[in-house]
């Protein structure tokens, strides 16, 4: 099978390829960007795979970057575009059940293929877009299924991580586990424990946000994988999977952020306990701010409608999959939030044409206190709420008016 490459980064890297065969190597495009383009999906990067060895790499290009040359892998620079080129190779042992004991280098390509995770992405392409399929990837595409490559139990004992990797896989193309994978899954899932908590989390959040995710929903907890996920021991997963799927509306393409609330929420834990179980899960202080507000705009909607305080206070980016849900689980309800967002008078504190040193000065005070932080929050929130015009005259009559001493 040939395919015409059109999209630019196969255009851009064609070069690269036509350049290491000229030289008498082999080079192909593989792994995921064959995989994509198959399904007609946009590609967003790609690999590169060469029979030439990684000093024959420096040899060929000028531009060179050695960032895993005993593994095989070289960074090339054209045109200011890095492309990671990796050697055909094999692999020994892996003592850590995810990275191999040794590597050895080889000349072809079906060799190197067999040791990737999945049949689909143990796709190749030539510079002129020639398939090479040596496990029938393009058939297990056709039938939308995730198999291992060769024995699953080997591939599993290899790099546990690929465990977690085939549900992702499974929620993000709608693709079905092939038995004897799945089999192996549940076979195999106590390794998990072995794999670093942040390599775990991030496949655990392109599972959770994958566009069919809500067809596989239940997959973490089927395929045994969240029971021996330590993080997750005593609580109940099935639930908590079971809620987001009930949660997230069919055509919300949820972020990282609300899909990890709406997990946390599914737990049944508090905001506090949130806030401890993502640090655990070693997420970004930005992400648990985020969910910090999610707990908090969830609860304001249900007492109510949002009003103009929230939609200035909290992040639209925040309110919009909230009031989503709530619309999701309450078709009655309207969002409001876009129409309130108009209607602000301010958009930040900067905005409010006093400011504490403004306010010291109407008020005679050398320094600022407690009690003038209040005041600030409060003129905030009135003009916010269209109580109190954001006026010299009105603000500074605000002022007077409260009471500091």
């Amino acid at each position: 099978m040939k395919i015409e490459l059109t999209d630019p980064l196969f255009l851009e890297a064609q070069p690269i390829l036509k350049r290491i065969e000229s030289h008498g190597y082999e080079a192909y495009f593989v792994g995921g960007c064959v995989r994509d383009t198959l399904l007609g999906k946009t590609i967003h990067d790609i690999d590169i795979a060469s029979s030439a060895l990684p000093n024959e790499i420096e040899e060929i290009f000028y531009n060179t970057i050695d960032v895993g040359k005993e593994h095989g892998t070289i960074i090339v620079v054209e045109k200011h575009i890095p492309y990671e080129i990796t050697t055909f190779r094999t692999e020994g042992n892996y003592s850590d059940f995810r990275h191999p004991d040794t590597v050895n280098f080889v000349r072809d390509l079906r060799e190197d293929t067999l040791r990737r995770d999945f049949t689909i992405n143990a796709l190749a392409f030539d510079a002129e877009g020639q398939l090479f399929d040596y496990h029938h990837g393009v058939e297990d595409l056709q039938a939308q299924l995730i198999r291992a490559v060769g024995v699953p139990a080997e591939r599993f004992q290899e790099d546990a991580l690929r465990i977690i990797r085939a549900i992702r896989f499974a929620s993000q193309l709608g693709f079905t586990i092939e038995p004897l994978t799945f089999e192996a899954i549940q076979q195999y899932a106590h390794l998990l424990p072995k794999i670093a908590v942040e390599r775990v989390r991030i496949e655990l959040s392109k599972y959770f946000q994958g566009s069919h995710f809500k067809d596989n929903a239940l997959l973490l907890f089927d395929t045994q994988i969240s029971q021996h996920l330590p993080l997750l021991d005593g609580l109940d997963c099935q639930k908590a999977l079971q809620y987001m799927n009930e949660q997230i509306p069919p055509s919300l393409m949820i972020e990282e952020n609300f899909a990890w609330f709406l997990f946390a929420k599914g737990l049944g834990l508090t905001g506090m306990q949130a806030n401890k179980f993502l640090r655990k899960w070693t997420h970004s202080n930005h992400l648990i701010q985020d969910v910090k507000d999610f707990y908090e705009l969830d609860k304001i909607i249900q007492q109510g409608p949002l009003t103009l305080w929230e939609v200035y206070h909290y992040k639209m980016a925040l309110i919009n999959p909230i009031e989503a849900r709530q619309q999701h689980l309450n078709p009655d309800y309207q969002p409001v939030a876009k129409g309130l967002k108009s209607q602000l008078v301010i958009h930040q504190k900067a905005d409010l044409v006093a400011n504490g040193k403004t306010i010291m000065g109407w008020l005679g005070l050398e320094k600022g206190n407690a009690q003038l932080g209040a005041l600030l929050r409060e003129m905030e929130y009135q003009v916010v709420m269209r109580q109190l015009p954001n006026e010299e005259e009105a603000l500074k009559a605000f002022a007077l008016n409260y009471g500091i001493e």
